[in-house]
């Protein structure tokens, strides 16, 4: 069951990762990233390690290695978190 829903999440991450990616020269939400090129990089770069997590909780699930799944979802909430505490700035904008 557990690696039921870490697929999942990694597939939460894959997708949150590529909508990241494929909106830093579009508007989303609150957010106009084609105005900003900070915007852009966080949104770049968290794109990026949210795939990279999503890979890796992949890579856990089919190894059944149960110490790199734990790694791997506490990675995956980090790395939720810490691209929202960095977008807060530029609400507004």
């Amino acid at each position: 069951m557990i690696n039921l829903l870490a697929l999942l999440f990694a597939l939460l991450l894959a997708g949150n990762g590529l909508y990241f990616l494929f909106h830093q020269h579009r508007p989303f939400l609150l957010f106009h990233p084609e105005q900003n090129s900070k915007l852009q990089t966080i949104l770049r770069v968290s794109g990026i390690c949210l795939l990279l997590l999503a890979l890796l909780t992949l890579g856990a699930v089919l190894l059944n290695n149960i110490p790199l799944l734990v790694i791997a979802l506490i990675g995956g909430c980090l790395g939720c978190l810490i691209p929202e505490l960095l977008l807060i700035p530029y609400m507004n904008h």
